[in-house]
């Protein structure tokens, strides 16, 4: 039981995960096409790590702190649970028998 458990909570942060580097790069291409066009979408795409890591500082040196908040609370909260479920992943041993 706790091995399905820990991987269901481990399958939700990855599901985080995901949703944080999702919006993370939505919002690397939505700045590099107002800077740079169609141009800056093709090289963010190709950077997309360093999409997701640069945009929410941009957004947040732009005034809004809500990406930043979505990105890294959303990457920080999913490692935190994945961390936490990685505890104790084998199953419990069998009784002992006398």
């Amino acid at each position: 039981m706790r091995y399905t458990r820990n991987s269901l909570v481990r399958a939700l942060a990855y599901l985080g995960m995901g949703v944080a580097v999702l919006t993370g790069l939505e919002l690397g291409l939505r700045i590099a096409a107002d800077v740079a066009g169609v141009w800056g979408i093709v090289a963010a795409s190709v950077l997309f790590p360093a999409t997701v890591a640069a945009a929410p500082l941009f957004a947040l040196v732009w005034g809004q702190w809500v990406p930043a908040l979505v990105v890294y609370g959303g990457g920080f909260a999913a490692g935190a649970i994945m961390a936490r479920s990685g505890r104790n992943l084998s199953p419990a041993p069998p009784p002992a028998t006398s």
